[in-house]
C-alpha cells in the first residue's frame, strides 16, 4: 500500500502505467501488421494475454501481489479468421496459465498431454456447445491462494488474524465486504474450502495444503 503517496504521486504513477500500456499496444500492432504484410493473418491463430494485471491505485495499491480483480483478472483475446467468431465475449471460467497450451495443441491438431490440467478453448472460441466446464479456477502466489467460482471469490492466506475472505463478485465487484465471518454464508464458505481441497489434491499443491482450511461439508 502506498500510504505515503499524495495525489500528485498517484497521478504520476498512473501516467507512467498508461504510457507503458501504449508501448505494448504499439508492439502488438507491429506484430499484427507483419502478419498481414506477409499474408499470414488469415491462417494464424493470434492469442493475446498477460500473466497479471496492476492495481493501478485501486484500494490504494500499486503493482501486483494481491488477489483483487485488477491484479488477477487478465485479458485473453483470440483471433483466427474464419474459425473464431469475431467480437464474441464468453463468460466461462478460463485460466490463461492452464488453458493456452491445450488450446494451441487443439488448433495444431496434436494430442493434448494428459498431464496438463487445462482445457482447450477451441470449442468455446468457435461458438460450439460445451457440455461441461469447470466450477472454479485457482490463482496462487507467495501470500496464499485465490479460488474464483462463477459468483464468489474465496481467498486463504498463509498468515494473519483473518486468514480467509469471501466476496460476492455479483453484488460487490469492488471487493469491499468480507463475508467469510458471516453465518449467512457459512455453507458457501464451506463449499469453496472444499473446492480448494479438490484443487490441492488434483494439482498436488503440497504448499497450499500446509495453510488451506479444511472444509466441513460431507
Amino acid at each position: 500500500m502506498r500510504k505515503v503517496y499524495d495525489e500528485h504521486q498517484w497521478r504520476i504513477y498512473r501516467w507512467i502505467y498508461c504510457r507503458l500500456t501504449e508501448q505494448v499496444d504499439e508492439h502488438i500492432g507491429q506484430i499484427l501488421n507483419a502478419l498481414k504484410r506477409n499474408q499470414l493473418d488469415e491462417k494464424t491463430l493470434v492469442v493475446f494475454t498477460s500473466d497479471h494485471g496492476d492495481m493501478d491505485a485501486c484500494h490504494r495499491l500499486a503493482s501486483k501481489g494481491r488477489f483483487y480483480e485488477q491484479s488477477v483478472r487478465v485479458p485473453l483475446l483470440m483471433r483466427y479468421k474464419g474459425r473464431i467468431i469475431p467480437g464474441r465475449v464468453d463468460d466461462h471460467l478460463v485460466s490463461s496459465g492452464l488453458d493456452i497450451l491445450p488450446t494451441l495443441c487443439s488448433y495444431a491438431e496434436i494430442d493434448v498431454p494428459e498431464s496438463l490440467l487445462g482445457k482447450s478453448l477451441q470449442s468455446i472460441a468457435e461458438g460450439k456447445t460445451v457440455e461441461s466446464w469447470r466450477q472454479y479456477v485457482v490463482t496462487e502466489n507467495h501470500t496464499g491462494r485465490m479460488l474464483r467460482s462463477n459468483q464468489f471469490k474465496y481467498c486463504v492466506y498463509r498468515e494473519g488474524e483473518a486468514r480467509e475472505s469471501l466476496v460476492d463478485m455479483g453484488s460487490d465487484p469492488g471487493e469491499m465486504q468480507n463475508l467469510a465471518t458471516s453465518s449467512e454464508f457459512r455453507t458457501v464458505l464451506d463449499r469453496h474450502q472444499c473446492y480448494l481441497q479438490q484443487w490441492i489434491a488434483l494439482s498436488a499443491d503440497t504448499d497450499a495444503r500446509s495453510f488451506a482450511v479444511r472444509c466441513e461439508l460431507n
